[in-house]
Parts: C-alpha cells; structure tokens; sequence
C-alpha cells in the first residue's frame, strides 16, 4: 500500500533501527536453498499481536509459505492461489502496518528465525534491507520474465545492477485533486504551473481569509519528498553499498523550499496534518479547495465527503516548467522474498503471481484492497481508466492518474528511510506552527541524516 499506513499506526520509536553498515552484519539470516526444512509457522511469528487473515490450514504435503502484508482484502488474493497453487500453502498474517511490521521483520532477522517468506514493503524500506543482503535476488527465479509488463519506473526501484530484490506492486500517481465549486466561487481553474497556483492560492485566500488554496503538511515527508522529485530537487542518490548522498541544502532543494515557505508565511495554504480528521474536514467544507495527493487519497477521503460529495475531479499536477509533463508517486509497496527463507522459489512464484496476473489483480483491485497497479495490463486497459467513484461524480478522476503513472521518474530511496521519518515529525513541527521557516527545517534535517549515516559506517557526500 503507501505512505498512508503511516499516518494510521504509531512510530515506533527509532523503529528498533534496520540494521546498518556499522550495526550489524547480514550474518543474522539463514542462506537461500531451494530444498529441505520448513519455513516459520504462524505460532513462530516474531510479533505478539499477529492476526491470521488467510491459509491458516495447510494440508501436509504443500510447501508453506508465510506471508505479512497489511492491505484489507489481501487475503482473497492469497486465498485464490491456494486455491489455484495446491503444492503451496501460503499463510497470510498481518502484524502491523508499515513500522510494526519492519520492526518485526528486522528482529526476527537478527534472531535468525521467524521472518517471513514474502512481506509488503514500501519501495522506500525497500533498500533498507537491500543493503544489509537480507531479500533475495529473484532473478534465478524468473523474474525478468515480467519486466515489460510493469512500468519502467517501478521497475528500477526494485532492481540494483542485475539483480531483482523485490516484485513491484501497487503505487500512488499524484495529481491536482480539485473541489469545483470552491474553484469556480473565486474564478480559479485548475493552474498548469506552480507560478500560476501561487497567483491562484494568494487570490483565494485574499478573497477569503478563512479559506487557502491546499494544505502543505511539512511533517508528511513522502509526501513532501514526492513534491521534490517532481521538482527535480530530489535529496537523495544511492546505488547499493556504502556511499550515500543526502542533499537537503542544494540550490534546487532551497528554491522548492523558499516557494513552499512563501506561500506558507503569507498564509495561502494551509498548515495541518494530511489524510487526518482534520485535514478532510478542511476539504469538505471548502476550507482546502483542493488537494495535492495521490490515486489512494480519494478512496480514504470519500467517508468523511459529506457536503463536497460528487464535487471534486482530478487535473494533472501543476508544472514547474510550463508545457512540461513531470508527474510524482506518493506511496506503493514491493513484495520481497527474504533470505532466510527455506523455501526461496516457491516464495518468489507466489510473490510474481500476487503481482503480475490478472487473476490477483482482479482482485486486489477492487474495494476493500483499491489497490492502484504499477501492472501495465490493468494500468492500460480502458475498463479501469473509466471507473467512476462517489466523490467525483460522473467523472474518471483516474484518468488522470493513470495517465499520471506513465510520466513518472524513479527515484533512489536512501537505506535509512525508516530513521528519517522517524526524525522528520521533530524536525519539521516548526514549520508546521510557524516557528521555522522550510529552509532552516530542511538545513536542520541535512545535519540529523548526514550524522546518522555516518555512524552507521555510511560514506556521505553532500552534493
């Protein structure tokens, strides 16, 4: 799923760090074999709150495959490769989103027992356990078979050099989520550049000083991070191993921060929390008219749209060059085998058929999973870029985001993502209650990365 997982489970307080160059070795996970033993049982999961969502009964001669994801619905999806698969038993347990779950991944790691087979894994965690040698290259399992049928950009972000370390997913292609009745009460279409929504976002709010053009959330760092990317002011280069570049302070990152801060120092956007309470109430009551966010925003939106229902569509994002077509990803997962896997192959079948069939995506596509595909068949087809939803009426916002996902670029996830956004929420509250300006916030966070990188056995460059 994405980034919003983030927003509905509790950090974990340094998130019981992944393992690092200088913390510890890969030495903690068993080597990859094809034969023999069995893999973890649910009863030997390394969390104590493990809800079992599917193939809890296994039959005695089909090789077990354990299995932790958070998405709702996924369970149907495993439930008809059982089915479909009777030599694998596949078991899927949910023990937590996004951080509970990384947390009990990398302790069952160190421990050497009791880590899943397959996991969901945000492309942003995924070079965490890249780099500690801990998920499984599947290539030698016919991965590469299904490189065509993903979109390029997901591609990249689960492959280094000529290795596979993962299947790629679902994602979350950004667009200009409008409300068109706030819109058109100021005289405001949808802007096609970022010069034209400042001019739009001051007119707003000059007309209305209770009501902002968006909401900019500084504490939201994927969000905040897919923005950059977009804005070709991405912090980040990492290719695998132990050189890393974090750059916060470069000329790109201050200018995309000195736009941000402007508009937040004059007021002309908002300052709350996003995919909150707070946050969608602000857009159902016209407060936000509209929203820069992703496919999976709407369907969390629509429960709280009351007034606003029916009213809001989708327009491509704003372009910092005019006539440019630079799209953003906000959110997505991948689905690695890790290496202490028993049973590697079985674990990579089960992995490329949940991602590359028509038959799981006809599953996982539907509520209550709304999973969006970086799987080219569906992403393509003209049934899925016409389905409507409640919130946007009669229209087909994913248009849009579909043709969204074709414009994006991949981008380097650094291996200590988990650390940064544990960091982020303290580093950015000033911004978030007017007390620090963008600028100093991202010069502050340069300082916090660089230093955690280098202890933990990281060679930093800064530009």
């Amino acid at each position: 799923m994405s980034s919003r997982t983030r927003r509905m489970t509790t950090a974990v307080a340094g998130a019981a760090a992944i393992c690092m160059l200088a913390a510890c070795s890969s030495g903690g996970s068993t080597s990859s074999s094809a034969g023999g033993g069995t893999t973890s049982s649910p009863a030997s999961s390394a969390s104590p709150s493990v809800s079992v969502v599917a193939g809890g009964s296994c039959s005695g001669n089909a090789t077990k495959v354990l299995f932790w994801a958070w998405v709702p619905g996924m369970g149907r999806a495993v439930t008809e490769f059982n089915k479909t698969h009777p030599n694998i038993c596949v078991t899927q347990e949910d023990v937590g989103a996004g951080n509970p779950e990384y947390v009990a991944i990398t302790n069952a790691l160190k421990a050497g027992s009791g880590a899943p087979d397959v996991a969901e894994v945000e492309f942003d965690e995924l070079p965490s356990f890249e780099v500690t040698k801990n998920v499984v290259n599947l290539v030698p399992y016919g991965a590469n078979t299904y490189k065509s049928t993903f979109t390029p950009w997901a591609w990249d972000e689960v492959s280094q050099g000529s290795g596979v370390y993962a299947m790629p997913g679902d994602a979350g292609p950004m667009a200009f989520y409008y409300n068109t009745k706030e819109l058109a009460k100021y005289g405001i279409t949808p802007p096609t550049t970022w010069a034209e929504f400042a001019t739009d976002a001051a007119k707003l709010h000059q007309a209305n000083p209770n009501a902002y053009m968006t909401n900019f959330s500084a504490i939201d760092l994927q969000w905040v991070m897919s923005l950059m990317a977009q804005d070709n002011a991405w912090p980040f280069a990492y290719s695998g191993g132990s050189n890393v570049t974090i750059n916060w302070t470069g000329p790109k990152q201050m200018a995309f921060a000195s736009y941000w801060q402007n508009l937040l120092a004059a007021h002309e956007v908002n300052a709350t929390t996003d995919v909150s309470a707070t946050s969608f109430a602000d857009l159902d009551k016209g407060i936000d008219a509209s929203w820069l966010s992703s496919a999976w925003g709407p369907s969390y939106f629509a429960p709280d749209a009351k007034t606003s229902l029916g009213d809001w569509r989708a327009a491509p994002l704003p372009q910092w060059t005019a006539g440019a077509n630079v799209a953003a990803n906000w959110g997505g997962s991948t689905y690695p085998v890790f290496s202490q896997s028993k049973h590697p192959k079985e674990a990579a079948e089960f992995a490329e058929w949940l991602n590359a069939t028509d038959a799981s995506w006809n599953i996982t596509k539907t509520a209550p999973s709304s999973l969006f595909p970086t799987y080219l068949p569906l992403l393509n087809s003209s049934s899925y870029k016409n389905i409507t939803v409640p919130l946007s009426g009669s229209s087909t916002p994913g248009t849009q985001f579909t043709a969204a996902a074709s414009q994006i670029q991949g981008v380097p996830w650094p291996p200590f993502m988990t650390e940064a956004l544990t960091q982020s929420a303290t580093v950015f509250a000033g911004v978030m209650n007017g007390k620090q300006t963008l600028q100093t916030a991202f010069k502050n966070f340069q300082n916090v990365l660089v230093n955690y990188a280098k202890a933990q056995g990281f060679t930093v460059s800064t530009g």
